[in-house]
């Protein structure tokens, strides 16, 4: 039996997290929403399917830089990881550096998200 390809979105505001939720849908693709990075990093854990997160910047208790820090620790392969951003506080080239793939400025085309993300899952 094959692992259902995850993607998953964290982002500390609930309401933004269930648009997100509800506007990044691919068929045969799981997506899952999760409030905080440490919520991020427990599921990443238990869930083998994870193959992109997308995470909010700026969250209360743990950064998305810090929750890709982490998740860098500990992955041998890393799954593709975008932040979300609407600030100009934090460089793409900084979350490259870092290990993850890029940067998602909002507001964000749909589309072009979408496509980005797909090219990323492996079914």
């Amino acid at each position: 039996m094959s692992i259902v390809p995850i993607l998953l979105i964290v982002d500390d505001n609930p309401d933004l997290l269930e648009m997100y939720e509800e506007i990044l849908q691919i068929p045969g693709v799981k997506t899952v929403g999760l409030t905080s990075g440490a919520s991020a990093l427990d599921f990443c854990k238990s869930n083998p399917g994870v193959q992109v997160i997308v995470s909010d910047s700026n969250m209360g208790e743990m950064s998305g830089m810090e929750l890709l820090s982490n998740l860098r620790s500990y992955y041998q392969t890393m799954p593709v990881f975008y932040l979300f951003t609407g600030a100009f506080d934090i460089r793409e080239e900084e979350v490259k550096e870092a290990g993850g793939h890029g940067l998602i400025l909002k507001p964000f085309d749909l589309d072009e998200i979408l496509e980005r993300i797909k090219k990323d899952i492996k079914f």
